[in-house]
């Protein structure tokens, strides 16, 4: 009987081109406090797909659900080389079916797949939902005067007043990032649910992984306006947390410190992905970079009778 865990982290060990919110060391990493497994789809000695997931457990219920500074999640499918088109869309039925067989029984399971999964159908002849939320992705790194022409002239005109007033460094302390977020969301009357183990745990790995880094942008007298937490795998990097000090507010510092990421992330990968955000004020500062609006599925069911009736 395989060891899918095992099996999955070979694989991972194996294929670089896995991406990193679904590679097992960033689960390991992140959730090895919790409850994590994974589903494996296994053919003739050659893995053919998996999803990892989280179990938690929440006023009696347990849940597979999106977790903290894990953007996407869902389905990895390894595709046979030269597969006619037709037979593409056989095999992501018959693995995924395969996965949804081995997804253990839980009260809800929801999870935000990678924009590059395409292919839900399988999931909606089981019972599953899906909702479409977007992203923006800048997909082509390689021209630098492109991407600086392709952002609104409201961001040009903060980058370039921001970048005659502070300067971008790359630091250490994860715990910057923390304190500054928590005094904004004290400000606002809101609590900030990320536990700073949680953040260094993330920054741990990306560090010793040279898969992520921490900018802050400073001005002359070493205050600190804005910290940008980004990371990449080999297709593309992502923004994945940030925070502007109340103080700095228009100074055009994070705009800054998005320009300097994405590229920073040139050398290192293709594309750079805003993450997406489906909050109104949110969407519109990451469309104004001049990304593709990017579609990804949000997935998701509940077999609990008590949920679905708080759901609706």
């Amino acid at each position: 009987m395989l060891d899918n865990k095992l099996t999955y982290k070979q694989f991972c060990e194996q294929e670089k081109a896995v991406p990193l919110f679904l590679k097992y060391e960033w689960f390991n990493t992140l959730y090895n406090d919790i409850e994590w497994n994974v589903a494996i789809e296994y053919k003739g000695g050659n893995l053919l797909g998996f999803l990892p997931y989280v179990i938690t457990k929440k006023k009696g219920f347990s849940l597979i659900t999106p977790q903290f500074l894990s953007p996407y999640q869902g389905v990895y499918l390894n595709y046979p080389l030269d597969q006619k088109y037709a037979n593409k869309l056989g095999f992501e039925k018959e693995v995924i079916n395969g996965l949804i067989e081995q997804i253990p029984p839980v009260n809800a399971f929801k999870q935000n797949f990678l924009p590059q999964f395409t292919n839900w159908l399988p999931f909606q002849w089981k019972g599953f939902e899906q909702t479409t939320r977007y992203t923006y992705i800048i997909n082509d790194l390689s021209d630098k005067d492109v991407i600086f022409s392709n952002f609104k002239d409201n961001i040009r005109r903060e980058i370039r007043k921001a970048e005659k007033s502070l300067v971008i460094e790359v630091i250490d302390d994860i715990t910057a990032l923390y304190k500054m977020k928590k005094e904004v969301y004290q400000a606002n009357k809101e609590d900030y649910s990320i536990p700073l183990e949680k953040l260094k745990a993330v920054y741990g790995y990306c560090k010793q992984n040279n898969c992520g880094e921490l900018l802050v942008a400073k001005d002359g007298e070493g205050n600190i306006h804005s910290i940008l937490l980004y990371v990449w795998d080999e297709e593309s990097a992502y923004y994945l947390h940030g925070v502007t000090s109340l103080k700095y507010k228009t100074t055009g510092s994070m705009s800054l410190l998005l320009w300097e990421a994405i590229q920073r992330s040139s050398i290192k990968t293709k594309a750079f992905n805003f993450e997406g955000s489906m909050v109104e004020a949110i969407e519109r500062y990451f469309r104004a970079f001049g990304g593709i609006q990017t579609p990804y599925f949000q997935i998701s069911k509940t077999d609990s009778k008590i949920l679905k009736l708080l759901k609706y």
